[in-house]
């Protein structure tokens, strides 16, 4: 059943947010924003992963931390499709790197579906 719903938000969320995060055109200012926040989501991830050093993180703090670890890599695919698209400013590039990008989103998913197949 968590795998299932991990799926939905992975398969539909990601990609959702990701569209949301390149519609801006890719000006310095956007993309500023873009560093800034995939770096804010990576620090205050390991800070909520390495600041317990009991080892005993709850499910929810857990969960959360992943999630900002993922939300960073959705921003380093967006920034990386904002610089694709500011080099080149055709449709066909924009078509390229919202499905490639959207697609990328979804990574980390199959990484979790083996570790818990692994797991059993």
């Amino acid at each position: 059943m968590m795998v299932t719903a991990i799926f939905l938000v992975f398969f539909v969320g990601g990609p959702m947010i990701f569209r949301t995060l390149i519609r801006a055109t890719p000006t310095s200012n956007a993309l500023r924003f873009l560093a800034v926040l995939t770096i804010l989501c990576a620090v205050i991830g390991l800070i909520l992963r390495y600041s317990f050093t009991d080892g005993g993180m709850g499910l929810w703090l857990s969960g959360f931390s992943v999630l900002l670890f993922w939300m960073a890599w959705i921003g380093v695919l967006a920034y990386t499709a904002q610089i694709l698209r500011r080099s080149d400013q055709s449709a066909r590039m924009r078509r390229w790197t919202a499905i490639i990008g959207a697609l990328g989103t979804t990574v980390p998913w199959f990484g979790l579906a083996s570790a818990n197949l692994i797991n059993g």
